[in-house]
């Protein structure tokens, strides 16, 4: 009897024995395809790798070389700097996409910061749209020409623009390709009369600073704002401004002015308002930007309140 119960022992040890065998090869194999499982997953969908691809310096590679230039002078005192319209190339093996700022000139001004020098320029009521400038370098193409802008105060014969990418120097010889300045100042001002109320209307520039409410409003990339500045000579009674618009002579597009919302950093928008001698203002035309030529000849309209016709006054856009 106590054999037998020895033997039912030492089998249910053994039976004991197999199944602990059994469970752990069980858990390693589990283990085994759990730990497979997820390595494949993470090949395959690798969520939690830093996989992103590092920036591409698209300036890297780019060459740029001089085409042209013109060196504009002859109003320093008055801007406090004269400036050169260069026309570079920029040539890379692929899209053209180019940071002015890798651009310093020996004075060291970088060409991605002028925009001082333009505001400048169009409140001495110089048309810096005639210069035809790119502030931002950006083609499809492998091979873009255009013209950027170079202001400088030396009086040195020459400026150098460096270019930080490859170390590369263009030198401008300040003697030669000479333009005058005076071809950028506005057309003739119009005079107008209503009544006994007198006005002059500029020529229109392009406005770069703008506030909409007393807040920056920031100009979109693909729309320009046109600036048309209204002084007033003369005015009898409360006149105002009710309406503006540009109507374009080519197929008659209808361009509404800006609303009493929006203003320059410079100028007050006058539509609307009580027009008051010596508290000069401006009308405002949102229109979309174009890298071409298109023609924006046309009528500036305005209708004052002490009339009942619109006002025509023959003009351009640019």
């Amino acid at each position: 009897m106590a054999r037998r119960k020895r033997r039912v022992r030492a089998d249910r040890v053994i039976i004991l024995l197999l199944l602990t065998a059994l469970v752990m090869g069980l858990l390693a194999f589990g283990i085994y395809e759990g730990i497979s499982y997820f390595s494949n997953r993470e090949k395959k969908d690798p969520v939690n790798n830093n996989t992103d691809p590092k920036p591409v310096e698209t300036s890297e590679g780019i060459k740029v070389s001089l085409v042209d230039y013109q060196v504009y002078t002859g109003d320093s005192e008055n801007l406090g700097f004269n400036f050169i319209v260069a026309e570079l190339n920029f040539k890379g093996d692929g899209p053209i996409s180019f940071d002015l700022g890798n651009l310093q000139t020996s004075e060291k001004i970088y060409l991605n910061n002028i925009s001082k020098y333009l505001n400048t320029l169009q409140e001495k009521s110089y048309k810096v749209s005639k210069l035809d400038i790119k502030t931002m370098i950006i083609s499809d193409q492998n091979d873009y020409t255009c013209k950027v802008f170079i202001p400088y105060t030396t009086d040195s014969y020459s400026l150098r623009l460096l270019n930080s990418v490859d170390a590369s120097m263009i030198e401008f010889d300040l003697d030669r390709h000479i333009n005058d300045i005076s071809t950028l100042k506005f057309e003739t001002e119009q005079q107008i009369e209503i009544g006994n109320t007198n006005v002059t209307v500029s020529s229109c520039s392009v406005s770069t600073m703008m506030l909409h409410n007393g807040m920056e409003y920031q100009v979109p990339a693909t729309m320009n704002v046109y600036t048309f500045s209204i002084n007033v000579n003369n005015v009898e009674g409360d006149v105002m401004i009710t309406d503006a618009k540009f109507v374009r002579a080519a197929d008659e597009e209808v361009i509404t002015c800006m609303d009493e919302t929006y203003e320059s950093v410079k100028q007050v928008n006058c539509l609307g308002k009580r027009l008051v001698v010596g508290e000069n203002g401006a009308l405002f035309f949102e229109t979309i930007a174009s890298s071409g030529s298109p023609d924006y000849s046309g009528f500036l309209m305005l209708m004052f309140s002490n009339s009942n016709d619109w006002v025509k006054i023959p003009t351009v856009l640019e």
